[in-house]
């Protein structure tokens, strides 16, 4: 039968290859009989946890899962959807009260988490911070501290769960975004949703048994959809790559090449770690057929030295959104030679439409003609944003080509428009034009002229409101490996390329920039430091 709910793809695999490798981290590998057999672990004691016979006490609910990306948390993240719950990802670096905010906005009663968590989780709870937490499922042991919370030891042995009844259209996982009130909001997917990207996926990219899987992004973050569930669709192998090796590039080359890593797929700036910094020498990583990069733009010069140390691998620029997945894909045949240029978004993947809308909500045709773009698929988060009325109908809209239809369609806020070719190629936010001294002004039309300066490697531009000028434009840059820049020296090439009132105020030249959980460079922590 074919699967419909995403545990069942781990399922499938370990009936079919039981014995196959399913995960590989740097102390442990586990078949996928040993996988599913954990998961099945983890299911029965989210079950006994909740003092239940039977799983309808945990079914439908949320589930927390605070803890590092090990193979305990990735037979966590199974055991939940396996006892017919979402789970809900939190960052293991976050601080408690913003992991508490999370818990109780989705009003988790269950937590899957690690002893040392235990003692803290303890004391939001004695405080009134966790209101609806009512059950702990440790990937560790540990005493009881109390009667406010029940603690399960999800490593002993138990018995396997029966089955859940619950259908492709529950939700599988809540994934919490920064908001822009300030609050993370969670984006609801359910099994049909995040199906419909994994399936298509797995067969674009060819994946089989055969190959093995880098899974650099951590479990709430978005990316670890395609690396967990496109390799147990397939029966690959995913080597997982823990969250401190991002400080240790050359950790992360190493497992690539230990391994035989044939699929890499990141964020650009962890891709520019990968070979800039994982990699000395002449250097190689011969192993990889795929290097999928997305979340940022990729640098022209980046993008050739990722061309040099993958001589094997297919380049693909990967375009997509949390609410609505991966959408559009671009295959890089041919690198172009104008280090400013930008790569295009590209097409619509299988199962994809994509559209473009004017101000005034009109479908856009025709080649270099702005819209801001949508997307239609039955990748659209079902659930909106979680428990959020009023932003899930902002962006989450009825079809204005089939209003209808059922189908909704996600609002991105990214203007693009198409080229010659038919490509979409990105413009700009919606909300990322700022004004200065009258102008308006986009800021990645500055980032692109600093990228085209030789010994440049990442830039950020940041905008800080100003009394006198409208917004203070403020620049910090990574130089590539071996290269020294110098601040007036970039501001005079910066003058040749732009108007004076594009210059920012500011450049200055840092050896690394500051990154998010997710890998991406940290715009908000910089303009936070003009402020």
């Amino acid at each position: 039968m074919k699967p419909y709910l995403l545990h069942q793809l781990l399922d499938a695999s370990a009936e079919r290859t039981p014995d196959a490798i399913a995960l590989i981290e740097p102390k442990r590998t586990l078949t996928y009989a040993e996988l599913a057999g954990l998961s099945h672990r983890i299911a029965r004691a989210l079950v006994d946890g909740g003092g239940a016979s039977t799983p309808t006490a945990v079914r439908g609910a949320p589930v927390g899962l605070w803890s590092e990306k090990t193979s305990a948390a990735i037979s966590a993240v199974y055991g939940i959807l396996r006892a017919g719950a979402a789970y809900v990802p939190i960052d293991p670096a976050t601080p408690p009260a913003r992991a508490a905010q999370i818990l109780r906005k989705v009003e988790a009663r269950y937590l899957v988490t690690t002893a040392d968590r235990v003692e803290m989780l303890y004391e939001l709870k004695r405080q009134g911070e966790l209101p609806s937490l009512e059950h702990l499922v440790l990937l560790s042991k540990a005493e009881s501290l109390g009667p406010e919370l029940s603690l399960t030891d999800g490593t002993i042995e138990r018995g396997i769960l029966p089955t859940v009844a619950i259908t492709d259209g529950f939700l599988a996982y809540v994934l919490h975004t920064s908001g822009s009130t300030g609050k993370p909001k969670g984006v609801a997917i359910t099994h049909r949703n995040a199906l419909a990207f994994v399936e298509p996926a797995t067969d674009h990219f060819a994946i089989t048994a055969a190959d093995r899987l880098a899974c650099q992004a951590p479990v709430h973050f978005d990316l670890s959809v395609f690396d967990l569930y496109c390799a147990s669709l397939a029966g690959a192998a995913v080597v997982s790559l823990p969250e401190y090796f991002s400080a240790f590039p050359k950790k992360m080359a190493g497992a690539v090449r230990e391994h035989g890593v044939t699929i890499w797929n990141s964020v650009v700036s962890a891709l520019g770690l990968l070979v800039d910094k994982g990699l000395s020498g002449a250097e190689t990583l011969p192993s990889l057929r795929a290097v999928i990069f997305s979340g940022e733009r990729m640098p022209i010069p980046l993008l050739r030295r990722v061309r040099d140390r993958a001589p094997n691998a297919k380049l693909f620029n990967v375009y997509g959104q949390t609410e609505a997945n991966s959408s559009l894909v671009h295959e890089v045949a041919e690198i172009p030679a104008d280090d400013g240029a930008a790569l295009p978004l590209g097409t619509a993947l299988p199962n994809f439409d994509v559209f473009l809308l004017d101000e005034q909500q009109r479908p856009v045709t025709g080649s270099d003609v702005e819209g801001e773009l949508c997307v239609r698929a039955a990748t659209v988060a079902a659930g909106g944003y979680f428990r959020e009325p009023a932003l899930t109908a902002e962006k989450f809209v009825v079809d204005p080509e089939l209003p209808d239809s059922c189908a909704k369609t996600y609002r991105t806020g990214d203007v693009v428009k198409r080229n010659d070719n038919g490509d979409l190629v990105f413009v700009g936010r919606r909300d990322n034009m700022i004004k200065t001294r009258g102008y308006r002004v986009e800021l990645s039309e500055i980032e692109i002229a600093l990228e085209s300066i030789a010994g440049v490697a990442e830039v950020a531009v940041v905008a800080v409101p100003s009394q006198e000028i409208g917004h203070a434009l403020h620049a910090f840059i990574q130089p590539a490996p071996g290269a020294s820049l110098d601040a007036p020296a970039i501001d005079a090439v910066l003058r040749s390329k732009l108007p004076a009132y594009m210059v920012p105020e500011t450049i200055a030249v840092r050896e690394a920039l500051p990154r998010t959980a997710t890998g991406k460079i940290d715009r908000s922590l910089l303009k936070a430091e003009r402020v």
